[in-house]
């Protein structure tokens, strides 16, 4: 199963709270596997010791390029909220 991911304004739209935007790794994980179960950990790159989901488990390349993507987006957001 194939999910489609999120274009910025989407993760944008998605992820903002009255506090602004609001990243993660609980965000990523939300991302790349919508509803799913898991238990992980980060000791330079990302383990997953449990899963549960419909979803394929990402691989740990997966969820730090998501990551890195989302923090991207979150400094872009930030930058432009000062410009404004």
């Amino acid at each position: 199963m194939i999910i489609r991911k999120l274009n910025i304004e989407e993760t944008i739209k998605a992820y903002t709270t009255e506090h602004g935007f609001a990243w993660g790794i609980n965000t990523v994980m939300k991302s790349l596997a919508p509803n799913a179960s898991y238990d992980l950990t980060s000791a330079g790159e990302f383990i997953i010791d449990r899963w549960e989901s419909i979803y394929p488990q990402p691989t740990s390349q997966e969820i730090r390029d998501e990551y890195i993507r989302q923090q991207t987006i979150a400094e872009c957001v930030e930058y432009f909220n000062k410009v404004k």
